[in-house]
């Protein structure tokens, strides 16, 4: 009986240790490759995405529902269009963005073998995430479920990358550039308030808007939308919003939970 304890042991200690070198290889990997992102909640919603990814750097093009790129260099995060891009004074994370930072502070909480491929998991505070890893040390899918809300990464299609970050920065005419978005106090001030955010764009109406869906400290989820003009946002039942109008701008923060709904209200009427 002892025997079969330390042969079933040892096998789950050469697992973990193989899904540990599929994660080194990961994290070091370069590749591109197309993406669907689908957020399974009170409402779906999905992008469709081209994705090139180095260590320490990555260029993603958003192809569906709205056209928009963003970069990330050096420490530095860019969004727009060709010949229209700003730095962005926001961290951009997406949710393999979100799952590298999970990996690197919590660290691997299950690993399943599957044939060639890898399934980590890592149960956090900001949601239990699984991706699966392949024998390249490619990303096939991430998820991660938190609050009810199921977000789920797919490639479609993955391979490697040859190219550095300049090659693929100037096939889309991307360019380091003094210019920035300009966030109005509330929204820096309401950011101190969470401990992550991811940022993106969308369309409501005819206006492009900056979304910014945040983790509040307290653990609950909450959605921000920053507009140069007034925009029509509709919200779920359980949901409560906050409208701010500064000088050029409007803020909206939807939220469930109360107690987020009063702190955020008192720090946008102490602006």
């Amino acid at each position: 009986m002892r025997k079969v304890l330390i042969f079933a042991y040892a096998i789950i200690v050469v697992a973990f240790a193989l899904g540990q070198s599929f994660v080194e290889l990961f994290l070091n990997s370069s590749y591109f490759g197309r993406r669907i992102v689908t957020e399974y909640g009170a409402s779906n919603k999905s992008r469709i995405e081209i994705v090139y990814r180095w260590p320490e750097d990555k260029i993603v093009q958003v192809l569906s529902p709205l056209v928009l790129i963003w970069a990330k260099h050096s420490g530095s995060f860019i969004m727009g269009h060709a010949n229209n891009f700003r730095m962005s004074p926001l961290e951009i994370l997406d949710l393999e963005d979100l799952f590298i930072k999970q990996l690197k502070q919590i660290g691997i909480s299950k690993v399943e073998k599957l044939e060639n491929k890898y399934r980590i998991s890592i149960d956090s505070p900001s949601g239990l995430f699984t991706a699966t890893i392949n024998d390249k040390g490619y990303p096939e899918k991430i998820t991660r479920i938190f609050q009810g809300i199921t977000t789920e990464l797919v490639y479609e299609d993955i391979q490697p990358l040859d190219q550095s970050f300049d090659e693929i920065a100037r096939k889309y005419n991307i360019k380091l550039t003094d210019n920035s978005i300009t966030l109005p106090n509330e929204i820096k001030e309401i950011l101190k308030t969470v401990s992550w955010y991811t940022v993106s764009r969308l369309k409501i109406g005819s206006e492009q808007v900056v979304l910014i869906m945040a983790n509040h400290k307290s653990g609950s989820i909450f959605k921000m939308v920053y507009s140069s003009r007034e925009v029509n946002i509709n919200i779920e039942q359980n949901e409560k919003m906050i409208q701010c109008k500064g000088d050029g701008y409007y803020i909206y923060v939807i939220t469930q939970d109360e107690e987020v709904f009063d702190q955020i209200q008192q720090i946008i009427s102490s602006e």
